[in-house]
């Protein structure tokens, strides 16, 4: 019984780390897809910022973050890819995830997507 006693805590550790990591490993991939969305919108000459911006929280729908995330369009004009064929458009997202393993620490960290298009016609 003083084995399991000593074991245990470490194994719920584990635990937690392996569900934590996986957790924000989920929302990475949301962010990314949501840039991509978001890149993929920006590349049309006739979108705007405000087009973009609906895109990627569409595409956040079925993620939660504790605050939404805060987005970033290069080039930053209201329309990026206006008169700019053949040239990038990229969409960068960032939002803070708190890491919180019980008992033992909890973190917060930043959390990044991004995606790049061409622009069209």
């Amino acid at each position: 019984m003083v084995e399991f006693a000593v074991v245990v805590p470490v194994l719920f550790a584990l635990l937690f780390s392996i569900i934590q990591f996986g957790i924000a490993y989920n929302r990475v991939q949301a962010l990314h897809a949501a840039a991509r969305e978001g890149a993929r919108t920006a590349a049309l000459s006739t979108s705007s910022s405000a087009d973009i911006n609906a895109r990627v929280t569409s595409a956040l729908g079925g993620v939660t973050f504790d605050t939404p995330p805060s987005v970033s369009i290069t080039p930053g004009s209201n329309n990026p890819c206006e008169d700019r064929q053949g040239e990038s458009v990229r969409v960068e997202l960032s939002a803070p995830y708190t890491i919180e393993l019980p008992l033992l620490f909890s973190q917060t960290i930043t959390l990044e997507g991004h995606g790049e298009f061409r622009c069209e016609a």
